[in-house]
């Protein structure tokens, strides 16, 4: 039996590059998405887990016809997070290229979480002839709290962002979640050359700290926007300059309507499921000649049982299609006019996190692979994947705001990474090609390089709404089905040179690594907006060629 006991701090912040800038009032130009005068502090983040792991594994040869290898195991894992968050000075001022045309006031957020699980797995590999089998299932237990914290008022408007100070709470919802695992393999000839490969299991998700009791939790970030007029030119947002009685968008645990509350407007539905993921492989792999072998694998995935924050007496009923034709300033940008929806009443503040009715995400993936093992003092890889992951939202049940669901419903399925939602990667490259080898020169020195080819990731062009009535802010409407516009295929190739050398019982290992060879600059990201200033400008590229020298040393 192991017995493992371990301990991770993972505590840090994302501050402000000075001090004083805590009291500053940061600035966005909406159409650019570029922020100037201050940000924000993400932090202190306080993160410790603790876990206990008991393993241990029993034996039992030519038993019911077979050889038996039984493996078991328990886990117990704690997890605490507390977390910050602060706007510069608790508000944004808002311009539509360069003018004042609104501004959030944000209340500050200070949660603390903790989770506790459970889990025992226990899986029989079973041998009998050319057959191996491999049986299991574990059985997961997932419970967590939201612990008390208080915030304060927004600094010149806490008739709207007033002060809160919470207890804590308990969702009640418990996860108990069996997985069922089956495996085989099975050796064609006996020889061990051909080998077909089948397999089947259900994966369910893992509970973050403040996943569900977040909903309960009155002191998250909270935030409400406003039409504002600068005044006396000053570009700061004061009282006296807003119109209280718009209120264009507002987000977190916060009503509007009764600011006064100081309750969560969450809450969670006790019948919720964790989410889902039915996975089924199939393949074959088989030695051609000796030391180089081919396989092929065949991935079918389902995803399902997504949560979402389900508006109470809302739906995608209450929305109402519009028109809108944008102009633009730069050139090749593309201003076409699009539809988008908007709510027919103000977007309620009362919510239930739940599953998603009619929602679930299709996966089929293809790998080819060509192994050449060490021999003759050289070997190799190549190997290449394809994958086809699809969304879907089967009926009108499955969201509330229809804007977009035709570019994505049936798309290729794409998270946004990075950045700030303007200029943010959309990962999902369809196909991919890996080569690497290495070769042992004379004297035992080892050359080996790594080449990478794949798809570029989504462009989502897009144009971005005015403000929609009833507080549903703006929108970015797509132009394309996720995915049909993208950015150029990527390749990269790495270099590595070592040697070995030995002095008594110290074995140290000098390198030279090359990084991006080529030194190619393809771009990552573009700025997708079409109508801003800055349409379809660079928002990152791939990193530089880089050379890095090492030494590696075992005793």
């Amino acid at each position: 039996m192991d017995v493992v006991w371990s301990h991770l701090g993972n505590n840090f912040i994302l501050d402000f590059h000075e001090d004083s800038l805590a009291n500053v009032q940061r600035t966005i130009d909406i159409p650019t998405g570029i922020y100037s005068n201050s940000f924000s502090r993400s932090g202190p983040f306080i993160r410790p887990t603790e876990s206990w792991d008991f393993n241990t594994s029993y034996f039992l040869p030519a038993t019911l016809g077979g050889d038996h290898a039984f493996k078991m195991g328990y886990r117990y894992r704690t997890a605490k997070e507390h977390s910050e968050g602060h706007i510069g000075g608790n508000t944004e001022a808002r311009y539509t290229t360069g003018v004042a045309s609104e501004a959030t006031l944000y209340r500050d957020a200070i949660v603390d979480y903790k989770l506790d699980t459970h889990a025992i797995h226990l899986q029989d590999t079973f041998t009998v002839s050319r057959l191996t089998l491999n049986l299991g299932v574990r059985w997961d237990r997932q419970s967590n709290v939201a612990l008390g914290s208080s915030v304060p008022a927004h600094p010149f408007a806490p008739q709207w962002l007033p002060a809160v100070t919470f207890n804590g709470a308990d969702s009640g919802v418990v996860w108990n979640d069996w997985s069922p695992r089956v495996g085989m393999t099975y050796d064609f000839m006996g020889t061990g050359k051909t080998i077909a490969k089948a397999s089947y299991a259900t994966y369910y998700g893992q509970r973050s700290p403040s996943e569900l009791v977040g909903a309960l939790n009155p002191v998250t970030e909270a935030l409400i926007r406003f039409p504002w007029t600068d005044t006396n030119l000053d570009k700061v947002v004061q009282a006296g300059e807003l119109n209280y009685g718009t209120i264009l968008a507002f987000d977190g645990n916060y009503n509007p309507d009764n600011p006064s509350a100081l309750v969560t407007t969450g809450s969670v539905d006790p019948n919720i499921k964790n989410d889902r993921t039915r996975e089924f492989i199939v393949g074959v792999d088989h030695e051609l000649i000796r030391n180089l072998a081919v396989g092929a694998s065949y991935i079918w995935r389902k995803y399902d049982q997504f949560a979402w924050d389900d508006r109470l007496n809302f739906s995608s009923a209450d929305y109402v299609a519009r028109t809108f034709t944008p102009t633009c300033t730069v050139s090749g940008a593309r201003c076409e006019t699009v539809t988008y929806f908007e709510p027919t009443k103000a977007i309620p503040a009362p919510y239930i996190v739940t599953n998603q009715p009619d929602r679930w995400r299709d996966y089929n993936g293809m790998e080819f692979v060509l192994t050449k093992r060490y021999a003759d003092r050289w070997m190799g890889s190549f190997s290449y994947a394809f994958n086809d992951a699809v969304d879907r939202w089967g009926s009108a049940n499955a969201y509330e705001d229809p804007t977009n669901i035709e570019r994505l419903d049936g798309a290729q399925y794409a998270p946004e990474v990075g950045g700030s939602g303007i200029d943010n990667v959309f990962l999902n490259g369809k196909w991919l090609v890996k080569a690497s080898g290495m070769y042992t020169l004379p004297w035992n020195i080892n050359v080996a390089g790594n080449y990478n080819l794949r798809q570029g990731y989504p462009f989502p062009q897009a144009v971005q709404t005015p403000t929609r009535a009833n507080r549903a802010g703006r929108a970015n409407v797509l132009l394309d089905e996720l995915g049909d516009v993208r950015q150029p295929n990527v390749y990269t190739l790495d270099l590595r040179v070592d040697k070995a050398l030995t002095f008594r019982t110290l074995r140290m290992t000098p390198s030279v690594e090359l990084f991006n060879v080529t030194n190619v600059n393809t771009v990552l990201a573009l700025r997708r907006l079409q109508g801003a200033a800055n349409a379809n400008s660079i928002g990152g590229i791939i990193a530089p060629r880089v050379i890095r020298f090492g030494v590696r040393m075992n005793w």
